[in-house]
């Protein structure tokens, strides 16, 4: 169940989306390169929520190397499903949102304006 990436491409952002959604930590990502300098191979890992998910094979440059590790991620919690950590986190920073837009001074006569 995918439910939190509806789109195929630009892993990355959707994890970096699915962090701020759920306040939780940036994705952060750390590189393996090996090979001759004219033909270097990269390897990357993405640490998530305390979890560290690595690219499946090496890439011809870092940025494959870290879309591919955030494909992983992505695929892997989506197998899982919603914690329900994730889900409380979620639900709290929505509450807080909507807390803060109704006390703000731009709401008026019952329409939410920003």
């Amino acid at each position: 169940m995918m439910f939190w990436f509806a789109y195929t491409g630009m892993y990355k952002n959707q994890l970096q989306e699915l962090a701020q959604r759920s306040c939780s930590n940036l994705p952060a990502y750390a590189c393996h390169r090996e090979g001759p300098d004219h033909a270097p191979r990269f390897k990357a890992t993405v640490t998530f929520n305390g979890e560290v998910f690595e690219s499946p094979n090496y890439c011809g440059n870092l940025r494959q190397a870290e879309h591919a590790a955030a494909e992983v991620a992505l695929n892997t919690l989506a197998r899982r499903g919603p914690s329900q950590s994730l889900a409380a986190r979620i639900l709290v920073s929505s509450y807080s949102v909507s807390v803060f837009i109704s006390s703000s001074p731009f709401f008026c006569c019952g329409m939410r304006t920003l």
